[in-house]
């Protein structure tokens, strides 16, 4: 008798160490963390070479509260960085060159109000599914050269984004306090719109929308969570 009474507390100490982690009143913070560079060069040449070349940065740290078991309620700040410049060569037949260079200069922030539900999946291991609505705001400066006719001219714009998606994702916890993710969008929606700056008579405003489901687009990310 006292042999199955100890394995049953033991058994119960285990499930509830292994759902401590997303119990009412718990809180979490994490985020990631990106950089991505692009280099283009040609492989031959022609009358026209193409050169390039492209950095981001982005930085996303995040915190949620538990509400309730397995309910989380948090919000996502961010900060996103880019830069892509290209060189086009036109080598016209007398011999002579042409160049034009195009520059890209963008930054943005961002606030993402987030809900999470996680189900319980095995020991250490959950599911969880995430909706989350937010914008961005930022500014672009793009700055184009044609040597041809001396053309060199800077415009800039502001720019506002609003996103919303359905991220499905595993969460691995190998301790009790610490978290692996792997999630992707399942649904997303962006709409972007940039308007001038009014320090420049050459930007000009445009705006796009886009709608993804994931299966056409897959794009898994990684992250860490810290639970307390």
């Amino acid at each position: 008798m006292k042999k199955q009474l100890l394995t049953l507390v033991t058994v119960c100490a285990i499930a509830m160490g292994a759902n401590a982690q997303t119990e009412k009143g718990d809180n979490l913070i994490g985020g990631s963390v990106g950089f991505n560079y692009n280099n283009q060069k040609p492989l031959n040449s022609g009358n026209t070479l193409v050169t390039g070349n492209s950095r981001s940065f982005n930085i996303a740290p995040r915190f949620g509260h538990f509400f309730g078991k397995n309910l989380a309620v948090g919000l996502q700040v961010g900060y996103a960085k880019n830069k892509t410049n290209s060189t086009s060569t036109l080598i016209q037949g007398n011999g002579s060159l042409q160049f034009s260079n195009s520059t890209t200069n963008s930054n943005s922030f961002n606030a993402i109000p987030y809900v999470r539900y996680y189900v319980d999946v095995a020991d250490k291991f959950k599911f969880f599914g995430e909706g989350a609505v937010g914008v961005a705001f930022g500014k672009t400066k793009y700055n184009y050269a044609y040597s041809s006719y001396n053309i060199n001219q800077t415009t800039s714009y502001k720019t506002t984004q609003y996103l919303a998606s359905v991220n499905p994702g595993f969460a691995f916890f190998p301790t009790k306090k610490w978290a692996i993710e792997f999630s992707f969008p399942l649904i997303s929606y962006n709409k972007f719109k940039q308007k001038d700056d009014g320090t420049n008579v050459n930007s000009e405003a445009s705006s796009s929308e886009s709608f993804t489901f994931a299966f056409s687009s897959f794009s898994p990310s990684i992250g860490f969570n810290f639970h307390f």
